[in-house]
């Protein structure tokens, strides 16, 4: 198996321990549970985690596509925006922008509210429409809507049109290459850790 294929491992299959695993493949099966449908847990959801695993996987994708995991001022920002307007379908600047306050406010508050470095404030109001409706609605006044379920939609959507191009483009295979040793693998064994 390639580094490429490990790494966008269907969630789907299940392996247990010990074994490498990608952590996208780790990731996404986590978002599945959070968004009620892992097949071995139907009844379990927790939308708001699966939101935020979901942001976690776009900052993640967004460090394999620029290759590049520096934190310096904005660094984060641009490489979240840069994956969701080049991989989330037909999301626009402004939406982009929209869903990574969207992300602060929830990665850093667990909360619904963000304002910007400009002093915007944004106001958020998380739906699960369990069909494929707009992700973001302004609803006027720095109040918007977003929807769980078609940001889900277009995480994996995205994840699959990523994995076609970075397949087919060698300056893609380089700045993969490039973040895989630190973010592509992680090794889960059944090793107990004695501290003396």
């Amino acid at each position: 198996m390639t580094k490429i294929d490990l790494f966008f491992e269907d969630p789907a299959i299940l392996r247990r321990p010990p074994g490498r695993y990608s952590v996208l493949y780790l990731l996404r099966r986590d978002i599945n549970t959070c968004m009620g449908i892992d097949p071995d847990r139907p009844n379990c959801q927790a939308l708001w985690p699966g939101a935020m695993a979901i942001f976690a996987g776009i900052d993640l994708l967004g460090k394999f596509l620029a290759g590049d995991d520096s934190f310096r001022s904005g660094k984060s920002s641009t490489r979240f925006k840069n994956f969701v307007r080049t991989y989330f379908q037909a999301v626009s600047q402004e939406n982009a922008a929209i869903i990574y306050q969207l992300r602060n406010s929830l990665l850093h508050s667990f909360g619904l509210y963000s304002m910007d470095s400009q002093g915007n404030e944004y106001i958020f109001t998380l739906i699960d429409s369990q069909t494929q409706g707009p992700l973001v609605r302004d609803l006027g006044s720095g109040h918007y809507l977003v929807d769980i379920r078609t940001l889900h939609n277009l995480f994996e959507t995205a994840i699959t049109n990523y994995e076609a191009d970075l397949k087919k483009d060698s300056s893609l295979q380089d700045n993969f290459a490039a973040m895989f040793p630190k973010y592509g693998v992680v090794d889960i064994g059944r090793h107990v850790v004695r501290v003396e």
